[in-house]
């Protein structure tokens, strides 16, 4: 009998990484056209075109994947893209530009990923455990770029309250514009639009938290 010459398996170094990468891409897909309810192993898996234990065996649980696909800049931009190179400017900045600033990028950002806008409407149809992993997410990313402000707001202020009103009403606006291309007169799908509501937002924190000395200031 002739002997047979084993062909040994050769595995790409970055099959792995590959695997990964189309199981982020897939919890995203499936989470930008289904929405949080329909949301499963099975079907993120298959959207993947791997077997549903790689899912688990790489990311230990669907839960641990929404994680890290919210981490990743599929879905949120880190505090380091709202900041870019501008660090020294954005620490020297009086509390009301600093928040002007952060939701002036973080609107940018946010018109720049198209899924991720689909999810965010999602989100307003039914949230569960996934999109409160989501939630942490962005709640993270808008306490590390708050953490560059040297200067206190007014101490009459509720600041998480007024991030709160701010963030709803960009998410709100970005959102929008997927489906609409204008309100209320505003056009929506032009850059002149988007800077009535950039000039409009820093208005907003500059007669907020500029009028009057912080309360850093105060004494």
């Amino acid at each position: 009998m002739a002997n047979l010459k084993l062909v040994p398996t050769v595995i790409p170094i970055d099959a792995a990484e590959r695997k990964r990468e189309k199981m982020l891409d897939a919890v995203g897909c499936v989470l930008a056209n289904h929405g949080f309810e329909a949301l499963e192993a099975d079907l993120v898996a298959r959207k993947a075109g791997v077997r549903r234990k790689e899912l688990f065996k790489t990311f230990g649980g669907l839960k641990h994947l929404v994680s890290e696909f919210g981490n990743s800049e599929r879905f949120w931009p880190a505090v380091e893209e709202l900041i870019g190179d501008d660090l020294e400017q954005i620490r020297a900045m009086p509390a009301h530009e600093i928040m002007a600033e952060f939701f002036k990028r973080y609107l940018t950002a946010l018109r720049s990923r198209p899924q991720t806008l689909k999810i965010l409407a999602w989100e307003e149809v039914g949230g569960n455990r996934y999109s409160e992993v989501l939630e942490g997410v962005r709640v993270r990313t808008a306490l590390q770029f708050f953490e560059n402000m040297r200067q206190d707001p007014p101490e009459d202020i509720d600041l998480t309250a007024l991030v709160l009103i701010m963030a709803g009403a960009v998410n709100f606006l970005a959102v929008r514009s997927q489906a609409h291309s204008t309100l209320g007169g505003v056009d929506l799908r032009s850059e002149k639009g988007w800077r009535r509501i950039e000039e409009t937002i820093a208005k907003i924190m500059q007669g907020t938290l500029g009028s009057r000395r912080s309360g850093s200031d105060a004494g």
